[in-house]
């Protein structure tokens, strides 16, 4: 069987090896996630989105988590995507924030949002200059909720566009990226958040610099009518430095801003978190 034909678990040759078997030559299925990954012909469509992480907050009440990935519907290397490369860029996006209070004895959520997306990512856009650059747009359809009932149930919609301009050297591996968001809000709640949109606003910016296997910033700038929010994040890989074998990264951030999240939008949070990232 040739490489990047199908095996009979239904993964192609080339990666049945590298997944299934001891790449130094050991037993296969030594992980129970070498049998997982037999199954699940589509794993490689999944992949992280927004960041991951996990964040002590100062004071413990203001502690937070997320989690987040996304899902490719047609992979690139298949059939359709050879012969038409747009259709790859379809995708299906999940975020979950938790802000937690960790300081109360019965350690109780003090609110959850749901995030499923909808959203297109293009291609590499020719642009000038080319050289080590990118540009690309991303377009797509946000729901967000608080899963709750009530006085304290919240939910909007939104779609968007943004193009994302990135400019890279690889000797060095330093990069930024910087992404404009422009959002149109609907059918937000009329009876529990009917006015989100004058604190969340419909502009944003993102800005990401640093070193690719190093020190990486990354902030975000909303504008909206009762004032501008602020969220930096500073994240380091840990496996460079102090733990040789660690995949995770030291997270640090700061936020002066409205309406992150949903259950009091209307409240500004200022609040300095420390904890780690699996994805940042």
């Amino acid at each position: 069987m040739g490489v990047g034909e199908a095996s009979a678990s239904g993964i192609p040759a080339d990666e049945a090896k590298g997944t299934a078997a001891d790449p130094e030559g050991g037993e296969p299925y030594e992980e129970l996630d070498n049998l997982f990954i037999l199954s699940q012909p589509y794993l490689r469509n999944l992949g992280p989105y927004q960041p991951s992480y996990f964040l002590f907050g100062t004071p413990l009440t203001d502690s937070k988590f997320q989690l987040s990935f996304k899902y490719r519907f047609f992979n690139p290397t298949a059939p359709l995507a050879r012969k038409h490369p747009w259709v790859s860029g379809f995708n299906f996006g999940y975020t979950q924030t938790s802000f937690w209070d960790l300081k109360s004895d019965s350690k109780p959520f003090e609110d959850t949002s749901y995030k499923p997306e909808l959203f297109y990512l293009s291609r590499k856009i020719p642009w000038r200059p080319r050289a080590k650059d990118g540009f690309f747009i991303q377009a797509g359809y946000h729901h967000e909720s608080n899963g709750q009932g009530g006085d304290a149930s919240r939910s909007t919609n939104l779609i968007y566009v943004s193009p994302v301009f990135v400019f890279y050297n690889s000797a060095s591996r330093i990069g930024l990226a910087v992404s404009p968001k422009i959002k149109y809000m609907f059918d937000n709640s009329e009876i529990s958040n009917p006015n989100l949109e004058d604190y969340r606003g419909i502009f944003e910016l993102s800005v990401i610099a640093g070193k690719a296997d190093g020190l990486v910033l990354k902030s975000n700038i909303r504008t909206a009518k009762r004032g501008t929010s602020v969220e930096a994040n500073l994240t380091y890989p840990l496996g460079e430095s102090w733990f040789e074998s660690a995949q995770i990264y030291l997270h640090v951030q700061y936020v002066n801003a409205l309406a992150e999240n949903l259950l009091h939008y209307r409240e500004r949070t200022k609040a300095f978190r420390i904890g780690f990232a699996f994805v940042r």
